[in-house]
């Protein structure tokens, strides 16, 4: 064989491999993709979302799908889809926002690191739910609840450290 066969098949067995891992990891995300399509179907359904900004899942005292979209009324709004039979719609003007949150949380622990701001649910009420790291010398990862309408501290879990061997 030629050197411009092995080249060739060396670029087609690349091309071939390629295809192959993003056909992989494409069939990895439907199920995932699919459940979001499906949240957001519900919330359009629930509120009449006219158009859907972001879909949080969050995963705690239960699984839930929050939605947070704009309704006909150019308001924005939050859907909780934690019970399917029962969404729960909120308007974002009835609680503090997502900004207000961090502003907030930073006043109080100006050396944390926040990874992840998001609404949610605990023991079935609405809530802010921030992941940070606590930015001292034992940067502990928290998550601290906090109340969807008024931003007060509902509770806090510190996650143990985990230990290098």
């Amino acid at each position: 064989m030629t050197l411009q066969r092995w080249i060739f098949l060396f670029v087609a067995a690349l091309l071939l491999l390629i295809t192959i891992v993003f056909i992989y990891f494409l069939d990895i995300q439907n199920p995932q993709r699919a459940a979001i399509e499906e949240a957001e179907r519900q919330a359009i359904e629930a509120a009449g979302l006219t158009q859907v900004e972001h879909v949080y899942h969050q995963v705690w005292d239960k699984e839930s799908w929050i939605v947070e979209g704009t309704d006909k009324d150019d308001e924005k709004v939050f859907v909780w889809l934690a019970d399917e039979s029962n969404p729960e719609i909120v308007k974002a003007s009835s609680g503090i926002s997502m900004q207000e949150m961090k502003t907030s949380f930073k006043g109080e622990h100006p050396n944390a690191n926040i990874i992840r701001i998001q609404p949610g649910l605990l023991d079935n009420q609405r809530v802010w739910e921030v992941y940070y790291s606590s930015g001292d010398e034992t940067n502990h990862y928290k998550y601290d609840f906090y109340s969807f309408d008024n931003g007060a501290l509902i509770n806090s879990y510190t996650l143990p450290n985990r230990t290098e061997p």
